[in-house]
């Protein structure tokens, strides 16, 4: 999808994963994230949630998970103020669906967006199945997005479904972290082949890993997470930055101070 607009600030977040840590992390996490919300401007501004801001989502027809209440009406305070908010699905929440459209105001994506800001063409995905070795998960993400599969998984009763998934998501997290040498150097080099592919901005989340890079052709910039760092990406008008957030407000963020993590 290509989203024609006039010149705005645009702010970039991505993984949070609410749900996935500690009761006391989780508490943080959601503070960070609510006065963060607050502080951006009504006018002229648009946010982008890159994807994986629920370690899971899943709409039941009469059911939405509950501990995301605050965070939700903080996003839907947003909209409600005319601030355009776009979502991304991630690895862990790509069952969007209409609650968030219809009762929050959240424009919902498929797989990726293209912005148009001034007479740069960006290139915004969450960022899931990039790296050269994810040839098996290409292929669960098809099963887990298949039709059939999502209707059954509504069979199960959301005390039961919910608890399940964030069970398997653990897991997962888990064996991510007993990775050895996880590098981000592949969503840099797909970064800069959309840059040969005619666009001048390349934003991508997963990785967990903040970065902003300038190449002769145009830059790649991942905002990085909302788990450790609290780090986010601004583009105003057609100059990138990376920016954290301590809890009041924000400030520069270098990638050289930033803290590793891997993709969740």
């Amino acid at each position: 999808m290509v989203l024609d607009q006039q010149t705005q600030t645009i702010f970039f977040i991505a993984d949070a994963h609410l749900g996935s840590q500690s009761l006391e992390q989780e508490v943080l996490k959601e503070r960070y994230l609510c006065s963060f919300l607050q502080s951006l401007p009504r006018e002229n501004s648009r946010l982008i949630i890159c994807g994986d801001l629920f370690d899971f989502w899943f709409e039941y027809r009469y059911v939405v998970p509950r501990r995301y209440f605050r965070v939700l009406a903080e996003l839907q305070r947003l909209a409600q103020a005319g601030v355009p908010i776009d979502y991304l699905p991630g690895n862990h929440d790509f069952w969007l669906g209409s609650f968030l459209r219809d009762e929050i105001g959240i424009t919902l994506h498929r797989d990726d967006m293209v912005i148009e800001q001034g007479a740069q063409r960006v290139y915004v995905r969450h960022g899931d199945g990039l790296m050269r070795k994810d040839h098996l998960y290409r292929v669960l993400k098809k099963v887990l997005r298949f039709p059939p599969n999502v209707f059954f998984y509504r069979w199960l009763h959301p005390d039961l479904g919910i608890p399940l998934a964030l069970f398997f998501s653990h897991l997962s997290r888990e064996a991510a972290k007993n990775e050895k040498d996880y590098s981000d150097a592949d969503y840099r080099a797909y970064a800069r082949e959309q840059l040969q592919h005619g666009f001048q901005g390349v934003v991508l989340g997963h990785s967990h890993m903040a970065a902003l890079d300038f190449y002769p052709g145009g830059w790649y910039l991942n905002p990085g997470d909302w788990m450790r760092t609290f780090t986010y990406g601004i583009l105003c008008e057609t100059k990138p930055a990376l920016m954290q957030w301590d809890g009041t407000q924000a400030r520069p963020f270098h990638p050289l101070q930033r803290t590793e993590g891997k993709p969740q």
